[in-house]
């Protein structure tokens, strides 16, 4: 199976972001729903082989691709993948997303017997290494495709437990970034996976939003490991980050501004209107259609009505704005919700720019 373009867009994706990062003419805002499990529903594809079998893995992402056209693919390893990489375990169910079993770092002693991922030789990454293969010869030349690998914070919430975790960063902080250094050293080991083929980076860091650790220890904890990975990711792949963060995170701005990012992309319980004013001086920014109230739940006038609503305001935005909802959408979606998405992108677009 090959991409093709959307026919209802006037150029694919690849043409548009050159396009955009040229300052040309382009058709319509790049949209990007976030879909993740949905994709497992909507192919008919298991949970468990959408994150194991490689061939499935780009099958899902391609029949996606064929019906929505949405600007980007986006693979693992992801969070899940590096930590299992690393020796944790995940439960996947026949339906819904995967969560983590029982913690792998009981003990920081067991630092002591880990080493980073080598993402040339461990199976796990491998997996999305053969993915990536695939998804490049099949797409590469008309989407751009992205290797996930979650957020170094989040990370080692997997495996440490959220709990834990944030007790640690007061009772035995040492032994917290003794472990960010690991899981750092593994994520980059992953991007020079991802340069090998052509892949961009994304990045989402969930636990490290500022409602849950506050500026002071995001400062501390999160942004030099994320800095030194976003730089880089830019070294070695020549793109930049698309990096999404959850909550409120006006508090850390003055750093997420410091990243070399292709986007930032916003929870919808952040102020759009804000952002593109504040942030979007500094990097592009990314955002919010709500995933429950809107995408799953809402008429396809609200969706509509929405879409419209981000887009007149993201563009606001001086370095750039891409149409996305503000986190994954459920699995339970209707596929209808994504088409009046992506469709309302293209009507509120047309005759804009071209």
């Amino acid at each position: 199976m090959r991409a093709h373009p959307h026919p209802a867009d006037q150029m694919t994706p690849v043409e548009r972001k050159k396009a955009l990062e040229e300052g040309r003419d382009f058709d319509r805002y790049p949209a990007v729903p976030f879909m993740s499990e949905f994709k497992c529903l909507f192919t008919r594809i298991g949970v468990w082989d959408f994150w194991h079998d490689p061939v499935k893995m780009a099958e899902a992402e391609l029949r996606v691709f064929e019906r929505f056209g949405q600007d980007r693919i986006v693979i693992g390893p992801n969070t899940r993948g590096i930590a299992e990489a690393l020796g944790a375990e995940y439960v996947y169910p026949e339906n819904g997303v995967p969560y983590a079993g029982r913690p792998k770092l009981s003990d920081y002693g067991m630092l002591e017997g880990m080493e980073p991922v080598d993402a040339k030789s461990n199976p796990r990454i491998r997996d999305f290494a053969r993915a990536a293969e695939l998804l490049m010869e099949a797409a590469g030349e008309i989407v751009p495709v992205e290797a996930s690998i979650g957020g170094p914070f989040t990370l080692a919430a997997n495996l440490r437990g959220v709990e834990l975790l944030l007790r640690d960063l007061r009772k035995c902080p040492l032994e917290v970034q003794k472990t960010l250094r690991l899981i750092t050293d593994s994520q980059k080991s992953c991007i020079d996976m991802a340069a090998e083929y052509g892949l961009g980076i994304a990045m989402a860091d969930p636990v490290a939003n500022p409602m849950l650790v506050g500026p002071k220890i995001y400062e501390e904890f999160v942004f030099p490991y994320t800095k030194e990975l976003t730089d880089y990711a830019f070294h070695k792949t020549g793109k930049k980050v698309s990096l999404h963060m959850c909550g409120k995170t006006n508090s850390i701005w003055k750093y997420l501004a410091k990243y070399e990012l292709n986007e930032i992309s916003l929870d919808n319980i952040v102020d759009l209107e804000e952002a593109a004013r504040d942030l979007g001086r500094f990097v592009p920014i990314a955002g919010n259609v709500d995933p429950v109230e809107v995408m799953l739940n809402g008429t396809a006038d609200e969706i509509r009505e929405a879409v419209y609503r981000c887009i007149e305001t993201g563009e606001k935005a001086e370095k750039g704005y891409t149409l996305t909802t503000g986190c994954d959408i459920p699995e339970t979606t209707r596929p209808e919700q994504v088409d009046v998405f992506m469709d309302a992108a293209r009507e509120y677009s047309r005759n804009c720019h071209l």
